[in-house]
């Protein structure tokens, strides 16, 4: 029998002490996939909350997602 993980204790402790670049890396991708896994996700909203910087990082980082990842 395989033991279940839980997948938030994992998140948490893989993001303890990172660099706060990182941290901000790790935003930016949660955003991304709660837009992409809710359909009534207000991804605006989130994205005011990050800085102009983030959220060209953002941008740029997934620029080509669609196109690479289309939706099933």
């Amino acid at each position: 029998m395989t033991p279940t993980i839980d997948l938030e204790k994992v998140i948490i402790q893989g993001i303890k002490d990172l660099p706060q670049q990182y941290l901000g890396e790790v935003a930016d991708f949660v955003i991304f996939l709660r837009q992409k896994s809710r359909k009534s996700y207000d991804f605006k909203e989130e994205l005011s909350l990050l800085n102009e910087q983030q959220i060209n990082h953002l941008e740029e980082e997934f620029q080509d997602f669609e196109q690479l990842f289309p939706k099933e």
